[in-house]
C-alpha cells in the first residue's frame, strides 16, 4: 500500500490534467507487456503487438517492464497536447535530467539493446532514436484511437472536476474509491506495488499533486515524482468498463463523415428526431441546449426533452459550465453510432 500524506496547503494544490499522447504511448507500451485486464485490453493487445517492430520492443522493455521501473516521461516533459510536442521536449531536455530519469532502468542492463546505453548516457543521437521509436509506437498503438481516447480522458477530467466544484478536493478524492481511499489527511492506494518509489509513506513536500487519468494504466494508480520535478503525478486508470473498451478499440478509428445521413437503423431504434439529436451531440461535443436545438432544427424545449431521454439511457452526458448545460456523447453512445453506421446531424 502507498500512503500519500497531505498538509492543508497540499490540498489546495491538487489538480486534474490530461497528460497527452506521449504519456499514453508510454503507458501503452507498459500495458502491452501485461497479462491482466484481458477483457479491457485483449483485443487491442492482439492487434497492436505484431505492429510494434524495429526498435519498438526494445523501447517498451526499456521504458516499462511490468516487473521493473517505469520511466515517468510525464514529469520530464509535462503535459503535451501532441506527440510531436512531447517528443521535442524529450529530445531538448537537459542531459542531467535525462540521465537522472533513465537511471531507473539500470536494473535491465542484461536485457537492453546496445543503443539504449547511449540513451542512459543522454547521448543526443541515441535520445533522438528513442524519440523516433516512440513516434513509431504511437502511430500503431495510440494514433488510430487517439480521438476517442482524448474524448474519454477529457470526459473523465470533466466528471471528476464536477465533484471538486460541488464539494471541494475532499469530494474529488472521495469519488475515486475504491482504487484510492481518502482517510484525511492521508490518501491510500491499496494494492500499490511501487515501480519507482519503494517507500510506503510519501510526503508531497509542497509540490502540487496532479491526478492524471490514463486509459492504459491499470488496475492500480501509479505515482511519479522525479526529485527535481515541479509536480507529483499520480496516473490512475480511466478505463474500467468493457462497454467503454469496445467503443475505444473498435476498428476503423470511429471517424464519421460530416456529410453522412442519419443511419436508418438508428432512426428505427430511437425515432428520427432523437437520432438526429444524438448525431448532433456526436458531431458537436460540448454543445449547449440552444446550439443543439438550432443544429437539429427543433425547439429548445424539444431538444432538452430528447437530450434528457438520451442521457437517461447512458448515451450522452451533461456538464454545466456557469449557466450553460453542455451535452457530450458517452462511449456507449459512440458504440451505438459506430454499430449503426456513420451518422451526422441533419442540416
Amino acid at each position: 500500500m502507498l500512503r500519500l500524506h497531505f498538509t492543508a496547503e497540499d490540498l489546495g494544490r491538487v489538480k486534474l490534467d490530461v497528460l497527452g499522447p506521449l504519456a499514453e504511448t508510454s503507458m501503452s507500451l507498459w500495458n502491452l507487456q501485461r497479462r491482466d485486464g484481458r477483457t479491457l485490453f485483449g483485443g487491442w493487445r492482439a492487434r497492436t503487438g505484431p505492429l510494434v517492430t524495429g526498435d519498438g520492443p526494445h523501447t517498451a522493455r526499456f521504458l516499462g517492464s511490468p516487473g521493473g521501473g517505469l520511466v515517468d516521461l510525464f514529469t520530464l516533459v509535462g503535459p503535451a497536447g501532441s506527440i510531436t510536442e512531447g517528443l521535442e521536449r524529450l529530445v531538448s531536455a537537459p542531459e542531467d535530467r535525462l540521465r537522472e530519469e533513465f537511471g531507473v532502468c539500470s536494473g535491465t542492463r542484461g536485457q537492453r539493446a546496445r543503443w539504449l546505453s547511449g540513451v542512459m548516457a543522454a547521448d543526443l543521437r541515441s535520445v533522438q532514436r528513442l524519440a523516433a521509436s516512440l513516434h513509431a509506437c504511437h502511430r500503431v498503438a495510440v494514433a488510430a484511437y487517439w480521438e476517442r481516447i482524448r474524448h474519454h480522458l477529457d470526459g473523465e477530467v470533466a466528471r471528476r472536476g464536477r465533484f471538486m466544484v460541488r464539494g471541494g478536493v475532499t469530494a474529488l478524492l472521495e469519488s475515486m474509491g475504491p482504487m484510492i481511499v481518502w482517510r484525511p489527511p492521508v490518501l491510500e492506494v491499496p494494492g500499490y506495488r511501487p515501480l519507482v518509489h519503494p517507500v510506503a509513506d510519501f510526503h508531497l513536500a509542497g509540490r502540487p499533486l496532479v491526478l492524471a487519468p490514463s486509459v492504459f494504466c491499470g488496475p492500480v494508480p501509479q505515482l511519479f515524482a522525479g526529485p527535481r520535478a515541479d509536480a507529483v503525478v499520480m496516473v490512475y486508470p480511466a478505463l474500467s468498463s468493457p462497454v467503454d473498451a469496445v467503443g475505444l478499440w473498435a476498428p476503423g478509428g470511429g471517424t464519421r463523415r460530416a456529410d453522412a445521413p442519419v443511419p436508418p437503423a438508428l432512426t428505427g431504434l430511437l425515432g428520427r428526431t432523437r437520432a438526429v439529436v444524438l448525431c448532433v451531440i456526436a458531431d458537436h461535443p460540448s454543445c449547449t441546449t440552444t446550439q443543439l436545438a438550432r443544429r437539429a432544427g427543433i425547439s429548445p424545449a424539444s431538444a432538452s426533452e430528447h437530450a434528457t431521454t438520451l442521457r437517461a439511457a447512458g448515451l450522452t452526458s451533461l456538464a454545466r459550465e456557469r449557466r450553460a448545460a453542455l451535452h457530450t456523447l458517452t462511449h456507449l453512445g459512440r458504440t451505438l453510432l459506430d454499430t449503426n453506421g456513420s451518422a451526422a446531424a441533419a442540416p
